[in-house]
């Protein structure tokens, strides 16, 4: 890519593998600059009892469309799956990969902000929530 710009296999004498998911372009973007970030989520975990509760927000500044946007909570080990208690979009719990996925849907200028609460019925060490991860689309590049 770097010396002719086009985006291929690394070896080009093998057919495409269809049918698998494969990542031909992976990019990340660094910096200190907090304006930069499309999407900001603050969770705020506290122990009370025997219950952790888990409070989850997101904030956009409405200035990109960001299209099937879905956070991914980790969870800790717990016999009773996670209570959803409020949540702007819809949500569901993947036992087996102990995470649970809020699924926002659209983030654009008319839902720029959100939150979900959680209670787990356990004592759970409050960084067993972190790290968080989000997935979107977005029809524009975030860097010219």
């Amino acid at each position: 890519f770097n010396g002719e710009g086009i985006l291929g296999l690394k070896q080009p004498d093998r057919p495409f593998p269809t049918g698998t998911a494969l990542g031909v372009l992976k990019w990340r973007k660094q910096t200190q600059d907090e304006s930069e970030v499309p999407l900001t989520i603050n969770c705020w975990p506290s122990v009370s009892g025997s219950e952790t509760y888990v409070n989850v927000e997101y904030e956009s500044d409405g200035t990109r469309d960001l299209h099937n946007t879905v956070i991914a909570i980790p969870m800790p080990p717990c016999r009773d799956p996670p209570n959803v208690t409020q949540v702007d979009g819809d949500y569901r719990f993947d036992a087996r990969q102990g995470v649970l996925f809020w699924d926002v849907g659209l983030v654009d200028a008319s839902s720029t902000t959100g939150s979900m609460e959680i209670v787990l019925a356990t004592q759970a060490d409050e960084s067993s929530v972190f790290p968080i991860q989000v997935n979107f689309d977005s029809a524009s590049t975030f860097v010219d």
